[in-house]
């Protein structure tokens, strides 16, 4: 019973929960983009259950396919998506992107890769400052190089295969 309250059932053994996701903008399907309540639902639905890139790509190409090019408030519904399901692989408890820095805070219990993670965030092109230890918390800078939400989520991918080869 103790470990159902605490979530460490044995239906979730390897997942964690998602982690809170703060933009700086606006992240969702507007009425002028998707007009029927009930199909935007379902597609809030199918979003906020996707735990793998994959399930946000379907979503991503039906919307294109349906609806037509994603407005920006849509593109970043789907960038809250994917940092909530890379985010929950590596153990991430809370995401805060502004402008060009974001904020990424570890779950205590989290062990995370910094090597790998590093490697990837300099690909990127993004400076990181670690502002806690424990929890890990990184203050990250974009330098240059791609958007920082896009960003994000080719760092935490690349931290993920590098973690499972």
């Amino acid at each position: 019973v103790d470990a159902l309250k605490s979530g460490k059932g044995d239906e979730g053994k390897g997942t964690r929960v998602p982690p809170e996701v703060i933009l700086d903008l606006p992240a969702h399907l507007s009425d002028a983009y998707v007009p029927d309540e009930a199909v935007k639902l379902e597609l809030y639905r199918r979003l906020a259950r996707a735990e793998a890139p994959s399930e946000i790509q379907a979503v991503r190409e039906e919307l294109r396919d349906r609806f037509g090019p994603l407005p920006d408030d849509a593109q970043r519904l789907l960038l809250v998506s994917e940092l909530r399901a890379l985010g929950a692989r590596v153990g991430l408890e809370m995401v805060l992107v502004k402008d060009d820095e974001a904020r990424l805070t570890f779950a205590r219990d989290a062990s995370p890769r910094l090597a790998g993670l590093t490697a990837a965030l300099d690909v990127v092109q993004f400076e990181a400052e670690v502002r806690r230890a424990a929890p890990l918390s990184l203050r990250l800078r974009r330098l240059g190089g791609e958007p920082i939400g896009s960003g994000l989520v080719r760092a935490l991918t690349a931290v993920l295969a590098d973690a499972h080869p």
